[in-house]
């Protein structure tokens, strides 16, 4: 398959394959996720929703025209900035008490808490100033605060362990902020009226002096005014003089009065007033008065006379103030007709006939006199309007929707948390299955193995289930000649013939090398990394494969440390390979150890018992020199079935003899980095020119590469 291709049977079987670690890594991560979850504080997350209005509206101005979009998008935009400022969040500490809260409260810091723990001293909680920044900062983390959109809606998030608390400081939050935004329109319009007030006592002023410059004027010409005909300025100014007087001395009198009344001294008010209903409640009190004098200081008399007494005292009070009331209605009403003698006057005189130069000076005092009496009724009508707006603002903003206690935790979210550990899982999952399949795992694909090893891949073998009739896989290659497990057998036969032909090399014969080159059987060494890989069954199958073909075929069971082809044939020899080896009588020839393979007359040395002296000492003998140099003459094809080259060495002597190596791989089993080593162990102790060859052995699912595609040539 080409390397660009996506074998997406591939892909599914490395799944299906590595199922279990891909489900472990899943449970890890969602057990993980689910301890994180338990292990963090829940938080809450309460919103209020506050509208702005950008008209900027009053009460007494409800019809005030909106300003344009991009002035009412930076005016929301101030707004955020407002809520969100150490102003308004004070405010909410103060009044939600949260310097005393568990959750926002003044505690010590990390540096304390550590220092606390390694007994370094006793840290205090911080006062004042810092105690308040640290609750500010916290509370500040909790707090969000945004713009809906481009809506004039603002959103004032609060986050907290307590979902009624999250609820509490939302709402406080934006109330604390349209409180501030109250105060400080009404605060603006004060300033106003302050600075219009200064500017009011001056206008007062100014037109205080105009009037009197006014009235300067008239009386300081007076006699001149007077002596025109007809004229009616002197007896005016008689009649004015005389309401003056009457208006001082009932004012002096009003003053002396509200004096008395202030030091309850009822003689000297009933001498001021003249009054027979002040004189008459007088006298009684004054009576009253001596028989309390009297009387026992606590007797019940004492008790009566002393109400009877303030009753009077009472009624003298109210008597007082309805006199000095009628005192100063009098003399308002002496105000007012002095008023419209002097708009008389004024009058009369701006008719007489005057000289030019008195005239215009005339008429300038009065224009200055009216500019100035307008000037401060207009200050005074500003004054009042301002008054009454400080006490009519209201807020910009208000709450359309307050915040309501949450049901659920915003954090941690535990959904969203255990999805994305899921992911993760999955993609973790996927990803060791990938790395253990290609790096760290067994082979599972005739690729993978070429791709590591470099090696030429001569088949794969299907993991058989064996029939009823079958003792051994080995024993499908009589049994089932047609099945996909000999096919496949035959595929590696195959294989290996091809490498052998290009690999032959002729044979000197006689110790000097002068004898005429002959032709010899080949040896095919069939070896493996570690135990347990299906080695020995392949050994068989492919040599019963070879006699079927017609070759003289001999198998070896060179594995002295655990023989078992004679295991897979069922037979127990007297004699094999461990007794030719040493030297036991009756086993000195090749042909007194060889059997006979009745199905497919396969010769075998078998290695029926196990050795008591280390192995490596009988391969690397004559002895065995002399066994390979018989079984080549005599035979077509010799086939070693060799120990694993990684538990023991026997494996690499045998490696010399053979003109071709099988090296049998188990599917999905073997470690990557067991078969790099065994392989580079191979390489070294091989002769050059004997090629490698490896097959993928004991393949999952019982069909290997094309097993499905082309079912209908196998019988099984």
């Amino acid at each position: 398959m080409d390397d660009q291709d996506i074998d997406i049977g591939g892909i599914l079987n490395l799944l299906r394959r590595r199922f279990g670690l891909i489900l472990a890594t899943l449970a890890a991560c969602l057990g993980l996720a689910g301890l994180a979850i338990l292990a963090l504080t829940p938080t809450f997350t309460a919103s209020a929703l506050v509208l702005v209005d950008a008209s900027r509206s009053t009460l007494l101005d409800p019809e005030t025209q909106r300003t344009n979009a991009a002035t009412d998008t930076a005016r929301v935009d101030s707004e955020v900035e407002i809520l969100r400022s150490d102003a308004v969040l004070l405010d909410v500490i103060a009044r939600e008490g949260l310097l005393a809260d568990p959750e926002f409260g003044v505690r010590l810091g990390l540096r304390e808490r550590f220092m606390a723990f390694l007994r370094l001293g006793a840290p205090d909680l911080p006062e004042g100033e810092t105690a308040l920044r640290s609750v500010l900062d916290r509370f500040r983390v909790a707090v969000s605060v945004q713009r809906r959109g481009a809506t004039y809606l603002i959103s004032v998030d609060v986050r907290s362990q307590d979902p009624q608390k999250a609820a509490q400081l939302a709402n406080a939050v934006a109330e604390a902020y349209i409180a501030d935004q109250t105060r400080a329109k009404i605060e603006g319009v004060l300033a106003a009226n302050e600075v219009l007030r200064a500017r009011l006592d001056l206008s007062r002023q100014n037109m205080v002096r105009a009037e009197e410059a006014f009235d300067g004027f008239i009386n300081a010409n007076i006699e001149q005014f007077a002596a025109d005909p007809g004229s009616s300025v002197s007896r005016l100014r008689d009649d004015l003089q005389g309401i003056t007087g009457r208006r001082d001395a009932l004012l002096s009198l009003s003053q002396s009065v509200g004096a008395a009344v202030a030091e309850r001294d009822w003689v000297a008010l009933m001498a001021q007033l003249e009054s027979d209903a002040v004189a008459q409640l007088e006298e009684q009190r004054q009576t009253l008065a001596a028989s309390l004098s009297e009387a026992a200081a606590d007797s019940p008399v004492a008790i009566d006379l002393r109400q009877q007494l303030a009753a009077i005292e009472g009624q003298l009070a109210d008597r007082a103030d309805a006199e000095l009331l009628g005192l100063r209605t009098q003399v308002a009403e002496l105000d007012e007709q002095a008023v419209g003698l002097r708009q008389q006057i004024r009058s009369d005189v701006l008719a007489s006939e005057l000289p030019v130069e008195a005239l215009t000076r005339l008429y300038q005092y009065q224009q200055s006199a009216d500019l100035a009496r307008n000037q401060y009724q207009s200050l005074l009508a500003q004054s009042a309007d301002l008054q009454v707006q400080a006490e009519l603002q209201i807020a910009d903003s208000r709450i359309v929707s307050p915040a309501l206690p949450p049901s659920e935790a915003s954090f941690p979210n535990t959904r969203l948390i255990l999805a994305l550990a899921g992911l993760a899982g999955l993609g973790f999952g996927v990803g060791l299955a990938v790395i253990y399949e290609n790096f760290l795992g067994g082979f599972t694909s005739e690729g993978q193995l070429h791709l590591v090893t470099r090696l030429p891949v001569v088949g794969e073998i299907p993991l058989q289930r064996l029939s009823f009739d079958a003792e051994a896989a080995a024993d499908m290659v009589i049994t089932a000649p047609l099945s996909h497990y000999a096919e496949s057998v035959r595929r590696v036969q195959a294989g290996l013939d091809q490498h052998l032909r290009r690999k032959r090399f002729p044979r000197q014969s006689g110790a000097a090398g002068n004898e005429p080159e002959e032709e010899r059987g080949q040896v095919i060494m069939v070896s493996s990394s570690v135990p347990q890989e299906g080695k020995t069954t392949l050994a068989l199958s492919l040599a019963r494969a070879y006699a079927q073909s017609g070759k003289s075929t001999l198998l070896i069971d060179c594995d002295l440390r655990r023989p078992a082809i004679h295991k897979n044939l069922g037979i127990e020899p007297e004699l094999g390979l461990f007794e030719y080896l040493a030297g036991r009588a009756g086993a000195d020839t090749l042909a007194s150890i060889v059997l006979r393979d009745q199905d497919t007359g396969l010769s075998v040395v078998v290695g029926s018992k196990r050795s008591d002296i280390p192995t490596d000492q009988l391969i690397t003998g004559n002895a065995f020199t002399r066994l390979i140099a018989a079984a080549v003459k005599n035979f077509d094809l010799v086939i070693l079935d060799t120990p694993p080259v990684l538990p023991v060495v026997d494996g690499l002597y045998l490696s010399q003899y053979a003109d071709a190596v099988l090296f049998v791989v188990r599917w999905s089993a073997t470690a990557q980095s067991e078969v790099r080593t065994a392989i580079s162990r191979l390489e070294q102790a091989k002769t050059p020119d004997a090629p490698v060859a490896a097959v993928l052995n004991q393949q999952a699912g019982g069909q290997a590469r094309y097993g499905k595609s082309y079912q209908g040539y196998y019988e099984e």
